[in-house]
């Protein structure tokens, strides 16, 4: 049903609302609805609960008062010396119960909370669901928004401005009422409908302002679209805030955002758009802050001992690889953490930190140690030589216009055990993070971006689709194709054990109808790098990361399972080197793709 809304302007008070409050009520927009009150009610709470659906404004809703709990709903948001819960519910509401001919099913304060709060203001509201009790041919389900105000000058911007508003849904069903009589000829097929009404202040003018129009038509059309969906079994998939609250990331990113953002902003020397890596990475702070505030101990006491109590370690520092910009690793050091980042490149935005934050960045080249001891030529000294094989084939470069000339730096993705591993777009780096993690016993959380396999090649990464199976032709095919079709190699991976090599399969096998069932590109290598995590040890927790980016999915790895807890280094070493193995990892390959980041043929993140 596509929407097109009807203006009702001119049809006054309707008659199932002149009992509501003082009746001072104007029909604003009507549409026909399909859906029953079982999905109107389902559709509204969601909206009640999370606003920044209907306005991008805003951040969330943080619920007071919920009368399905019976109590305060979020103890860090009802400050009830600011709210009292019990003087809300006496000046901001309909009577307990209800209103001739309709019966109060719920009640819900809740303080819409913005964005930007140096522009908006966050206003509390009243939320109240009635439903008709009378008997007729249909049944009326209405939702009342009073806003705490006392005039229109304290209405926000992202609020239409009025002293109240209801959304209604009324339905006739299929079923006839047994105490309505049917009359000759009558269609009893379900039909519905979806309307707005205001309720104005007494001093406001007519005809309404177009903003009030537009939010009401916005409103409506967000109740057709999100009802047609219930309808048509749309079920959701994404799932934010696993992990940590939604309230507690957004507050810091608010304050983070206050701090950073317009030092950031404008000081920017890059090519790329700094609204995006800006903010982007302000948000994965936000996220990162309130992590580890679960994971360790508060700054405070983080060089005292667990006499107290608190048996959470310290922090433990925190290292970027493949660090792009920097300002990831800046935010986190003027926050008081810390740690080091480090990129194939050096980059001019490096230059506007400050000193302090500019020592720790390093241009430096990442060659994971078991690479290094695939191939030992790499590593090692030859006779009379006190040069490595890989000092060699890494080519001269500068890490500032003074140092011109100088070696390029390498680590062998070896840290102190526990550092905390942050693998943002890290790009090749982005398989290797959890195998190396497991080596240093690390945390980390990973952002994947663009598909690398353990070689630094370009390539679709294997998923549940091929049993996790990467065929070895997919690197060099993708050299040729990834900007030509969609198509990939794939293999079939025969059943057993799991260090068993697959057999190559066929694209004749991704032909139309198979190719429907694969996984997009970006959800293949999420997948893959995850079964990496899983299958080298780690418990893998998803959260999908609130930030201004398609590519936002973050796996964190805290806990090892049992099996993989206890064992030596060099058991671990074996352990990861037969993934390497398996997964047809090439130390050459790698060197040479490291010799290309150098000089900037790599992605820009």
């Amino acid at each position: 049903m596509s929407f097109k809304p009807e203006d009702v302007t001119s049809q006054g008070v309707w008659e199932v609302l002149k009992e509501l409050l003082d009746g001072r009520w104007l029909a604003i927009l009507q549409h026909p609805c399909p859906f029953p009150p079982e999905i109107f009610e389902d559709i509204t709470l969601n909206l009640i609960h999370n606003p920044n659906i209907n306005s991008s404004v805003l951040f969330r809703a943080d619920i007071l008062y919920d009368s399905a709990k019976q109590s305060g709903c979020d103890e860090q948001a009802a400050d009830t010396d600011v709210y009292p819960i019990r003087e809300i519910l006496q000046d901001h509401i309909v009577a307990y119960d209800g209103f001739p001919g309709f019966t109060l099913k719920r009640i819900i304060v809740r303080k819409m909370v913005p964005r930007n709060p140096e522009l908006d203001k966050p206003v509390v509201q009243t939320c109240q669901v009635f439903q008709s009790n009378q008997i007729t041919d249909r049944q009326h389900t209405l939702v009342l928004y009073i806003p705490h105000v006392s005039s229109g000058s304290e209405i926000p911007w992202y609020h239409p401005n009025v002293q109240s508003l209801v959304c209604l849904h009324s339905w006739r069903s299929s079923q006839p009422n047994p105490h309505v009589p049917v009359l000759p000829h009558s269609s009893l097929s379900p039909s519905g409908t979806i309307s707005v009404h205001y309720r104005l202040f007494p001093d406001q003018p007519l005809p309404l302002s177009d903003r009030s129009k537009r939010t009401a038509l916005h409103l409506l059309a967000t109740l057709h679209k999100h009802g047609q969906g219930a309808l048509d079994g749309y079920t959701k998939r994404v799932h934010h805030d696993q992990l940590v609250s939604q309230q507690r990331v957004q507050d810091t990113y608010t304050r983070l955002k206050a701090t950073h953002a317009k030092r950031l902003s404008d000081n920017w020397v890059e090519q790329t758009d700094s609204s995006k890596h800006v903010f982007e990475d302000l948000s994965i702070a936000a996220f990162l802050m309130e992590l580890w505030r679960d994971m360790y101990r508060p700054a405070a006491s983080r060089r005292a001992t667990n006499a107290q109590g608190d048996s959470r370690p310290a922090f433990p520092g925190f290292v970027d690889i493949g660090c792009g910009n920097g300002v990831l690793v800046d935010i986190l050091l003027r926050e008081g953490y810390r740690g080091w980042g480090f990129d194939a490149r050096n980059r001019k935005s490096w230059a506007i930190f400050e000193t302090s934050t500019q020592r720790q960045l390093k241009q430096m080249i990442l060659v994971p140690q078991p690479l290094l001891d695939m191939n030992p030529d790499l590593g090692q000294k030859r006779e009379g030589d006190p040069a490595t094989l890989l000092s060699k084939l890494l080519p001269k470069a500068s890490t500032s216009a003074k140092t011109s000339g100088t070696k390029i730096e390498w680590h062998n993705g070896i840290f102190p055990t526990g550092t905390f591993i942050i693998s943002n777009h890290a790009d090749e780096l982005t398989p290797w993070t959890p195998l190396l993690a497991y080596l240093s016993t690390s945390p980390f959380l990973m952002i994947p971006c663009c598909s690398h396999n353990l070689s630094g090649l370009r390539f679709r990464a294997p998923s549940k689709f091929n049993n996790y199976s990467a065929d070895t032709l997919a690197p060099s095919f993708f050299a040729g194709s990834i900007t030509k079709s969609k198509s990939v190699a794939i293999t079939v991976a025969p059943a057993g054990e799991e260090n068993d090599q697959p057999r190559q399969g066929s694209l004749k096998d991704l032909g139309p109808a198979n190719r429907s069932k694969q996984p997009s590109a970006y959800a293949a290598l999420c997948d893959w790098v995850s079964h990496l995590s899983g299958a080298i040890g780690y418990e893998v927790e998803k959260e999908m990361l609130r930030l201004p980016s398609t590519r936002n999915t973050g796996l964190i790895c805290r806990t090892l399972i049992p099996r993989a807890e206890g064992l030596s280094a060099s058991e671990k070493m074996d352990k990861v080197k037969a993934i390497a193995v398996r997964e047809g990892a090439d130390g050459g390959a790698w060197v040479e793709r490291a010799k290309s980041l150098m000089v900037g043929k790599g992605e820009k993140h």
